[in-house]
């Protein structure tokens, strides 16, 4: 998508160096079977797994880190290796959840060392005018942004808005944007009535009366199930499975930390993880929160998020054990009210039993059955509370009151309808008085809807640019030739409009990740 993108900016910008950062081994190897001249020697190409390498297993320059903590760290070179799941979490953190760190403390700081290093040369090489990435999950994307941020550079992080298939571009990896702030808080002090409020009011009347869901999310009620056949032959997947067996072993991916075996994947995501599902739901069953049960229940509900993810390794770094959160929520809400908790879809068996378990060990802690979408939780429910999810800007949108701990996109919205709870000690006081002094602002979330809408591009990122199964898509679902270039051309002029909207000079340098 990355190489697409910039193709289609050559021209039109000028570009006269390009730089990509390029983090997973396997999916490069693939991409340069197609795209060989990649490697011509054309473009600048930095690859994590280099840095790694070379990071070795000596001891890191203590003095060279806070040198670099001094110019770029905000305040701590800490949260690139926090933000990157594969550096400061275990091997099999993104088939299971996974705490035990890959690497020991001084091997990650030799690879944050290295990255430093790289990164800069990388930067002097290219002298890019701007950066284009793609949310923040590795270090190296992580510390583009630090340098980019240094020397002045516009940087451009693409994300979703969690509304229909609209994603925008950031001015840094962090939430909220600063331009839809800026065109929400003109919307709204203005009541600006045009094409987008139009649209938004229409967006809002679709959410509460079906569902809020969002392209490229996984849908409720999402269940991991045993493989079942294809029509290949077993001797064609044996082949396949050798092959990929020896790749790993031989074909140096056993050293690219963002690829577990082949065999590994295939184990836990067809068998394992169905199978510890199956267990969860035959342990828990019996105590699951039904539909039924939700109308005569006083509550609150949390969802959780998956982990790793963005949302908490970057936006939320404070809240990382989530078990804790419920804790917090659950022992702050008003007396007879109690804490109704729903697994989120990604994560059905990943997590053991031994997790919920502590969970309900939470005194006023229930469990919701995870089958259950999000609108018949939301819809009895006395206050919504969320990390930093997108289940939060559903239950604004159903005109409910809303706690959020991490940055959110919409942390901005009304006082009276939200609140952004930056210290636990005021987690009570503040729910008591959102729950006492709610009120739904109409205006606030149309002004909000529209901000976005005006600011972003509709494209069918994950479905169709990313290539991702079994999420949910946005009108035309094609992945054909003629519908992948009519996404690459918009978001590519939505780049140049957003370049042009920042005042950026005509650029002769594009750092992106592919």
């Amino acid at each position: 998508m990355f190489y697409d993108l910039m193709q289609s900016l050559q021209e039109p910008l000028r570009l006269d160096q390009v730089g990509f950062y390029v983090a997973d081994l396997r999916s490069y190897r693939q991409f340069v079977a197609a795209c060989p001249e990649i490697e011509s020697g054309k473009y600048h190409v930095l690859k994590e797994w280099d840095i790694v390498s070379k990071a070795g297993t000596g001891q890191p320059n203590l003095e060279r880190l806070r040198q670099y903590e001094e110019r770029l760290g905000d305040p701590t070179l800490h949260w690139p290796l926090v933000a990157d799941r594969r550096v400061s979490l275990g091997r099999l953190s993104t088939l299971r959840q996974d705490y035990r760190p890959r690497f020991s403390y001084d091997r990650q700081l030799c690879i944050l060392e290295e990255g430093l290093v790289a990164f800069e040369h990388f930067f002097d090489a290219v002298r890019p005018d701007f950066v284009v990435s793609f949310i923040c999950v590795t270090f190296g994307e992580y510390l583009a942004y630090l340098f980019a941020r240094e020397r002045g550079v516009t940087f451009l992080d693409l994300r979703p808005t969690r509304i229909k298939n609209y994603v925008t571009f950031g001015e840094s990896i962090f939430e909220p944007s600063e331009r839809i702030k800026a065109a929400y808080e003109t919307y709204y002090a203005n009541e600006v009535e045009d094409e987008w409020t139009a649209e938004a009011r229409h967006y809002i009347g679709f959410v509460r009366t079906g569902h809020a869901k969002y392209e490229g999310v996984i849908p409720s009620g999402y269940l991991p199930t045993v493989s079942s056949s294809s029509k290949r032959s077993l001797v064609q997947k044996l082949l396949d499975a050798l092959r990929e067996v020896y790749a790993y072993h031989f074909g140096g991916l056993k050293e690219d930390q963002h690829a577990p075996s082949w065999l590994t994947s295939k184990l836990y995501r067809r068998l394992l993880n169905p199978l510890r599902a199956w267990q969860v739901h035959r342990s828990l069953d019996s105590v699951y929160i039904r539909a039924d049960q939700l109308p005569g229940l006083d509550y609150a509900f949390f969802p959780l998020h998956t982990e790793p993810e963005v949302t908490l390794l970057v936006y939320s770094r404070s809240y990382l054990n989530q078990i804790e959160v419920a804790r917090n929520l659950a022992q702050s809400l008003p007396v007879g009210m109690q804490l109704v908790v729903k697994e989120h879809p990604v994560s059905v068996g990943k997590r053991p039993v031994s997790y919920y378990r502590k969970l309900l060990a939470i005194p006023n802690v229930r469990l919701a059955d995870p089958a259950l979408d999000s609108k018949t939780l939301i819809e009895p429910s006395q206050l919504v509370a969320t990390i930093a999810g997108s289940i939060g800007l559903e239950a604004l949108l159903r005109c409910k009151p809303v706690v959020t701990l991490g940055r959110t996109p919409f942390g901005y919205l009304p006082h009276s309808m939200t609140r952004y709870v930056t210290h636990l000690d005021n987690l009570a006081v503040e729910m008591k008085d959102l729950l006492a002094n709610y009120a739904c602002d109409e205006w606030a979330l149309v002004s909000y809807v529209a901000a976005v809408a005006s600011n972003s591009v509709g494209v069918n990122l994950y479905s169709r640019l990313l290539g991702r199964q079994g999420v949910y898509a946005v009108g035309d679902d094609s992945t054909t030739g003629e519908a992948w270039q009519r996404d690459i051309q918009a978001l590519a002029q939505y780049t140049i409009d957003s370049l042009v909207e920042l005042g950026t000079q005509m650029p002769t340098a594009i750092l992106v990740r592919p």
